[in-house]
């Protein structure tokens, strides 16, 4: 691996807690900075786009994304598309290698996986593939299905072949079996027909680095702009008008696609161009009004960490565009449009109002974020977090050391100093503490938005410890899903899985999980007399991971049906109570028989 990479990747796997190889972290940094406008640094996101595993047809990393967001099961595209005129969705395939040369038989074989998965969504068993492909598989078929919902005919799709190499591949995309596995790809119809392979060494790597903070030192003309007058918190402001030409420079990159990552903080996605407001700017931009832009448009608000500028030159990095992100779509449709293709000066005449604020304060570049676009509410979760019983959980969580977990009870950001496995939010605390101490697994499935209601049953006066107990055998568990690719078929279940493991280790949580109601439960939670919430002893850590290994087994078998059909379980697989009472008593049968 080059160098520089190779401890880039390593402090990587620090900062999230990411054991393996280092092939194993290379994929995940790879995950992590190739899909960060979707992922954003969740570690469980992270993960399951790492299809990992030796049978994975060359696709190390896959994702499916529709309308801005990583989805993993077909139900997850009914619910973003459902309240949606238009529609948007991408495929990414990724296949990452350690070496520092380009091996055109791996990026054939990655072709061939890509293909492959095509195929099976084109026709499904129409050929044998792994679990983690057929799940891919079924969400292109979802999303073609629905193709009256999205507004590309076709799928539009990213290939990428990423090395530590110093060079960007070129002779490797020339090689025969290479370009004919992308016109293989091409002939099936299924994705846009600009598909193309990019081929990414240690350089192109590193420029994925820099986007997660915002494009870097882009360089525009603004010579028509009034200084807003700096404070204390913001260091430059200026409000003005910049040409099409130049506000191109800031909306995309050197190959006229739109910047990534710059609409991070903008509420609303890209409505598609058939929106009615998105359309009514478009006809303005298409008619002889052109010249009323400015008066017709509110336009752009842009935050950045760094603006730097001599004379009317500026230079700006980190920044993020969260107001006018509609303007922005549409600016870039006209400017790919034949008529400003052939007349460039029809962009270079056009004036567009832009407002750019720089500021390192998060809490500025937030307050503006939220004033420009909508007061955003409180979430019930943060309320749950300024409870002393959360703040009394954060604080006994802080005293874990350096080898235990942290609650992250307030959101801070990028600030956070600990590895990110090892990190629980409020909402995943609810999920854990009512599967692990109360038995309800199936609501932590399918219905987490209940555990976050006032007065929730989760968050009672019980034993500070419980709390920890809980995250602790949720981290367990996920880190079992990590290390061992071939049970990720069992992942939506991993809050059963949980469930059971706690009952495994704790036979004396059976009266509150056989309570008659969850009062009932709470009552007997906060007056524990044989509970035992202690995870550190070694004694204790060896019998939670010998659970794990038994409540897998259980879930296997009553899922099995399911998982012979070759996919992953989703959610409503295993959401259902009967599967919850089902697992209980496969638990408790196999605790009395161990004791």
């Amino acid at each position: 691996m080059h160098t520089l990479t190779g401890k880039r990747v390593a402090k990587f796997a620090r900062d999230f807690g990411f054991e393996g190889n280092e092939a194993e972290q290379f994929e995940r940094y790879v995950a992590a900075n190739y899909l960060f406008p979707y992922v954003r640094d969740d570690v469980e996101q992270i993960e399951r786009s790492v299809l990992g595993g030796g049978n994975d047809e060359g696709i190390d990393i896959a994702a499916i994304i529709v309308n801005g967001q990583i989805v993993f099961e077909p139900g997850e595209i009914d619910e973003l598309i459902a309240d949606q005129v238009s529609n948007s969705a991408k495929a990414i395939f990724i296949q990452a290698k350690t070496s520092e040369s380009y091996d055109s038989k791996l990026i054939a074989k990655f072709l061939h996986g890509v293909e492959a998965v095509t195929k099976y969504a084109i026709k499904p068993k129409s050929l044998k593939l792994p679990a983690p492909l057929v799940d891919l598989a079924n969400l292109i078929d979802h999303i073609a299905e629905s193709g009256d919902k999205f507004q590309d005919t076709r799928i539009p799709c990213e290939l990428y072949y990423v090395t530590t190499s110093s060079n960007e591949g070129e002779s490797a995309r020339r090689e025969l079996q290479v370009s004919q596995g992308v016109g293989r790809i091409q002939e099936l119809g299924i994705y846009s027909e600009d598909l193309q392979l990019r081929t990414h060494g240690h350089d192109a790597l590193a420029a994925k680095l820099k986007e997660r903070h915002g494009p870097q030192n882009i360089r525009f003309e603004f010579e028509k702009r009034q200084t807003i007058p700096a404070t204390d918190r913001v260091s430059e402001a200026y409000i003005g008008l910049i040409s099409g030409t130049e506000a191109m420079k800031l909306l995309t990159d050197d190959s006229g696609e739109m910047r990534p990552g710059i609409f991070d903080d903008n509420v609303r996605l890209d409505l598609g161009a058939h929106n009615p407001v998105n359309t009514r700017i478009i006809s303005t931009l298409q008619s002889v009004d052109r010249e009323h832009f400015p008066f017709l448009n509110n336009g752009l608000t842009i935050i950045a960490t760094a603006l730097r500028g001599s004379g009317d030159r500026f230079f700006i990095s980190g920044y993020q565009i969260v107001n006018g992100g509609q303007t922005s779509h549409q600016l870039v449709r006209w400017a790919n449009s034949d008529t400003v293709k052939s007349n460039p000066m029809l962009l270079a005449e056009l004036w567009i109002p832009v407002k750019i604020v720089s500021s390192s304060d998060p809490g500025v570049r937030t307050s503006v974020a939220i004033a420009t676009n909508l007061q955003t509410p409180i979430g019930a979760s943060d309320i749950q977090a300024s409870s002393q019983v959360a703040k009394n959980v954060e604080e006994y969580f802080g005293q874990s050391g350096i080898d235990g977990l942290r609650y992250l009870r307030q959101n801070q950001g990028a600030a956070l100093d600990f590895p990110r496995t090892r990190v629980v939010t409020t909402p995943e605390l609810n999920r854990a503490v009512a599967a692990t101490l109360f038995g309800e697994s199936s609501r932590a499935i399918g219905s987490p938005k209940e555990l976050e209601a006032e007065g929730s049953f989760v968050w009672g006066d019980y034993p500070i410890e419980a709390f920890y107990y809980a995250a602790w055998i949720l981290y367990r568990v996920d880190r079992f899903f990590a290390r061992t690719p071939e049970a990720n078929t069992l992942k939506a279940a991993k809050y059963h899985i949980a469930m059971m493991v706690s009952l495994l280790v704790n036979t004396e949580l059976t009266p509150i999980f056989e309570a008659s109601d969850l009062e009932e439960s709470s009552r007997r939670l906060k007056a524990p007399k044989r509970l035992n919430f202690k995870v550190s002893a070694p004694a204790s850590a060896d019998k939670i991971e010998a659970a794990i290994v038994t409540a897998v087994e259980l879930a296997s078998g009553q899922f099995r049906s399911v998982l012979s059909e070759g996919r992953s379980l989703r959610k409503d697989d295993v959401r259902s109570r009967r599967n919850q009472e089902v697992l209980l008593q496969k638990a408790r049968t196999k605790a009395a028989a161990k004791s």
